[in-house]
């Protein structure tokens, strides 16, 4: 096989914008997503020997290859606190490598910071906010002091960059954890970080979401309900029985969904909003986000409840730190409370007039939404119902094929997850924005890669290879060189993002 290949590759972002005369200006704070950054082992147990300050998560992931149960006992939290196992200590690398690479080869952040370095851009005018991603965002404070040290960071960024604001640039969970992280910052001590309901307005100039699961990942039910997800799903359509055999289940989907209930932060992507949300907003023929068992179909209104259910001791501990609601008060004074500062529904953004928010993210790719569930012959163990690989139907946008039902989005997080909250619930003045902080909506339409040069592809959608796309780039360099939504153009959308979002009856 061969292939031609024919003109000039584009310029990179980094080299087109320094042709233009564009410099450096505002300080750059990347906020990496769940699973992205690096982990490393501190205190350890016997069979973790010689492991002091190496990787458990990210780069080659030997030890996962060599000995696995040592691996999960390691990665998995106290099933009772969330925090640490007695003995063990795993923390977040810290620096930009911490999540510039997620294995050997595959970049996350390497290829923004590479071009922002071209503009003139370096470690004390980029920092990577790295956290453990496993635990709960409260306890990230708790036990490390992590956003503490987030808030020391921007404010010296801020103050030795001529008081230029930092832009913000987040990604998937990562715009959770930073939305929990403007109410944390602004709140008194001893819950918040005390810096003042002024503190985001003289700090930051925008927060670019990249990917955001603003409103959940419908994946995540599939992930703690049965661990698993599409491509499970697919395996056993394609090779029935191969995942059923003892030796995979025990060894693989029953250990890795007993250390995936551990780790709290995954609760942060359940979908919220409920069915005023998650109802059939454009059209699709069945509701909710739907987990078909012995004929009874689970919306997302009650799907929390059918958690506690399943996994009753891992929402325990959730509970005390999440909430997936509708606020219909957002004065009450219970909203004061760290649970409902990742949910966009139940919290406020702060009041800064003259920050900018942007939700940037890829769509033109089949995405999960919904499951049909069966019971398993494994029903009386550890995950009792799988994916029903035998249902299969397609009708315009909806199609459900192998057990999985699939809409519009990154591969990952549906359009609406993703852009609802700027195209309307934080669009002008509303209870959720009482300061008007402007939005803007950017899509970016999924191309593959053209030819092998372009590896993982410059015109990506997908939920983390967006992270190479060079229109997303440049759109990310221009603002924090100086340039505001406007001057990029406003809103630039093609999916019907504002048309779903209309569908929605949420009190604004």
């Amino acid at each position: 096989m061969s292939e031609v290949i024919r003109g000039r590759p584009p310029d990179p972002p980094g080299l087109k914008l320094k042709k233009e005369g564009l410099r450096a200006k505002h300080p750059v704070v990347f906020v990496p997503g769940i699973v992205t950054g690096g982990l490393e082992l501190w205190e350890g147990h016997q069979c973790a020997d010689k492991l002091f300050r190496k990787r458990l998560w990210g780069g080659t992931f030997g030890k996962l290859y060599k000995s696995p149960l040592c691996w999960m006992e390691h990665m998995s939290l106290d099933d009772e606190t969330g925090l640490d196992p007695i003995g063990i200590r795993v923390r977040p690398v810290t620096g930009l490598v911490a999540a510039d690479y997620f294995a050997l080869g595959y970049f996350v952040w390497a290829v923004l910071i590479a071009n922002l370095a071209q503009i003139g851009y370096e470690e004390k005018t980029m920092y990577m906010a790295s956290y453990d991603w496993r635990l709960s965002f409260q306890n990230t404070e708790v036990r490390d002091q992590t956003m503490s040290r987030i808030k020391s960071n921007i404010e010296l960024m801020v103050s030795t960059n001529g008081g230029n604001k930092a832009v913000i640039v987040p990604h998937s969970m990562g715009v959770v954890y930073f939305l929990h992280f403007m109410k944390w910052v602004e709140t008194p001590a001893p819950m918040g970080g005390g810096g003042g309901p002024d503190w985001c307005a003289r700090h930051i100039k925008a927060v670019m979401n990249i990917a955001g699961p603003l409103l959940g990942v419908p994946k995540t039910i599939s992930g703690l309900f049965s661990e698993e997800a599409k491509d499970v799903a697919v395996v056993r359509a394609i090779a029935p029985g191969v995942l059923d055999k003892d030796l995979f289940r025990i060894q693989t989907l029953q250990h890795i969904m007993k250390m995936t209930r551990t780790w709290d932060s995954t609760m942060s992507m359940i979908p919220k909003g409920g069915d005023t949300i998650w109802g059939e907003y454009h059209d699709m023929g069945f509701s909710g986000i739907n987990a078909v068992a012995e004929y009874k179909a689970y919306t997302a209104g009650d799907i929390v409840d059918l958690l506690n259910y399943v996994a009753p001791k891992m929402m325990a501990r959730g509970s005390a730190h999440f909430s997936y609601g509708i606020a219909a008060n957002l004065d009450d004074p219970k909203y004061a409370h760290y649970k409902y500062w990742s949910n966009p529904l139940e919290t406020k953004l702060p009041n800064a007039t003259d920050m900018e928010i942007f939700s940037m993210y890829g769509v033109g790719i089949p995405t999960e939404r919904a499951y049909v569930y069966r019971q398993s012959p494994y029903a009386e163990c550890y995950i009792p119902f799988q994916i029903d690989t035998s249902a299969s139907e397609e009708d315009g946008d909806m199609c459900l094929r192998d057990g999985v039902f699939t809409v519009d989005g990154d591969e990952t997080v549906p359009v609406l997850s993703m852009g609802f909250m700027s195209a309307k619930g934080w669009r002008g003045k509303t209870r959720f924005n009482p300061s008007g902080i402007k939005n803007y909506v950017r899509e970016y339409e999924h191309a593959p890669p053209s030819n092998f040069l372009e590896g993982r592809g410059t015109q990506s959608g997908a939920h983390v290879d967006i992270m190479g796309n060079f229109a997303l780039i440049e759109d990310i360099m221009r603002v924090a060189t100086g340039a505001t939504g406007d001057d990029l153009g406003g809103d630039h959308v093609y999916s019907d993002i504002f048309k779903w979002s209309e569908k929605i009856k949420l009190e604004l």
